[in-house]
């Protein structure tokens, strides 16, 4: 057949077979060329190629129909982390704790009370040296709270190392994408699956670098599907938010949002209890339970972005700190007042999280991706792609021991990345709508940008300013 005679949705979905085809080239490049191991910026060049690749597809999918495109790209998806599957994580040595903690577990000691590098825990029976000299940070007892932890113990009584990890995570990943798709109005389902299931951070640090994040993001995405589908199910919300808190600690941050628009007594209820359950097999730590948290709280710093400023400009990373956590505070705040739907308040605050906190390792972009595919944002959707120059200095760590972060790196990574989130806001926002109305830009009665319909504004721009 023609080209010409090719429908507008058949040509796009001809582009999306051509461009995925072309993502699974880089991601096999990845699993079958060990070029890299020596020189880490070619990997970064080829998740950078696979990210050129996928917006491309992300775009192209807007105008293609879901039900026809969903084999193609759940199969596509699955040769994305087939390929990286069997491939040792090579950007990140993280999955050495998660294997250390699950390890200790099963010899009968509790990874909050002792780090690796304890004299309690060395020569310690049916502890793997090899294993422990691998555990970066060995001096820190673990930041992972409880059901990290508890699945960490059954992957180690399961056996397979790190491609034990990799399979439960990925048992994850194809949850998230289930709950995506009934989340998402059909007519958009096409582009959504693109968003999350294509992504390449999301193959990358999970398929191939095995971190732990999707564990919390699973729950976390159920409780958004529930409270849009089910908001009386009070209780399993409460449930679910316990769970993704227990991956990672920022999720509580949510939990009076749902309280106040839920049941309050069940979700704060279940949220308690649940929690307070996952700790007790660790309470022998004590005072220690959070040492490794205090730590890296209070150290930890890495590829930071508006925390860069705040810590420049009062010169105290102690006050950048507090105004960072008033910041949130606020956010928070705010979604309980003006009664934000929980998807809305989980990309706020997921948003300042990321925005204000003095570490984001790529990974921690997890969070967002899906929040992308139910919430289009394009500053958000470069931001997973440019995280990946956070690596840049990977070789040299290697080399040296010193990781470098020059300024243009900064600027790469985030300028774009806040140039777009206040562009965007300034479009949608009601001071622009007055500046347009007094410079004779609009008349005062359009409705669709206007301070009386700010929301049919934001629809339009297709973000969240």
């Amino acid at each position: 057949m023609s080209p010409n005679l090719l429908s507008g949705g058949e040509r796009r979905f001809a582009a999306l077979v051509v461009l995925g085809t072309a993502q699974a080239a880089a991601y096999v490049a990845l699993a079958t060329w060990g070029g890299y191991q020596d020189r880490p910026m070619a990997a970064i060049g080829l998740a950078l190629l696979a990210f050129a690749l996928y917006l491309a597809t992300v775009q192209l999918a807007r105008g293609v129909e879901g039900r026809a495109a969903l084999p193609l790209i759940l199969a596509l998806g699955f040769v994305f982390r087939g390929a990286l599957l069997p491939e040792p994580p090579f950007l990140s040595d993280d999955y050495f704790r998660y294997l250390w903690d699950g390890l200790v577990q099963l010899r009968g000691l509790n990874p909050y009370r002792y780090a690796p590098a304890d004299a309690a825990v060395v020569g310690f029976a049916g502890i793997d040296e090899a294993l422990r000299a691998q555990v970066n940070h060995p001096s820190v007892p673990t930041i992972y709270p409880p059901l990290a932890q508890l699945v960490f113990r059954a992957a180690a009584y399961a056996g397979g190392g790190w491609i034990a990890l990799k399979i439960l995570w990925l048992a994850c990943d194809v949850g998230i994408a289930t709950l995506l798709y009934r989340i998402v109005p059909r007519d958009r389902r096409a582009q959504a699956l693109v968003t999350y299931w294509w992504s390449p951070l999301v193959v990358i640090e999970v398929a191939w670098n095995a971190h732990l994040d999707l564990l919390g993001v699973l729950p976390l995405v159920a409780a958004i599907w529930l409270a849009r589908d089910a908001p009386r199910r009070s209780l399993s919300i409460g449930l679910l938010l316990a769970c993704a808190t227990s991956v990672k600690y920022f999720p509580a941050a949510l939990l009076p949002a749902a309280a106040r628009r839920g049941r309050t007594l069940p979700i704060i209820s279940a949220f308690a209890v649940l929690t307070a359950l996952l700790y007790a097999p660790f309470a022998s730590a004590g005072s220690n339970l959070f040492a490794g948290l205090a730590t890296y709280a209070d150290v930890w710093r890495f590829n930071d972005g508006l925390f860069r400023l705040l810590a420049w400009l009062t010169v105290y990373p102690t006050v950048a700190k507090a105004i960072a956590g008033l910041v949130l505070v606020l956010v928070i705040t705010t979604s309980v007042h003006n009664e934000w739907t929980l998807e809305r308040t989980a990309f706020w605050v997921t948003g300042a999280v990321l925005i204000l906190t003095p570490t984001v390792h790529p990974w921690y972009l997890l969070w967002m991706v899906p929040l992308l595919a139910i919430r289009r944002n394009r500053a958000w959707l470069y931001l997973t792609g440019s995280v990946f120059l956070a690596y840049y200095g990977l070789g040299a760590y290697r080399a040296t021991g010193v990781w470098p972060e020059p300024l243009w790196l900064k600027l790469v990574i985030y300028g774009p990345f806040f140039a777009m989130l206040i562009i965007d806001a300034w479009r949608g926002s009601w001071l622009q709508a007055a500046w347009e109305v007094e410079s004779g830009g609009i008349s005062t009665s359009e409705p669709t940008a206007t301070a009386a319909n700010p929301e049919r504004k934001r629809s339009r721009n297709g973000t969240d300013g």
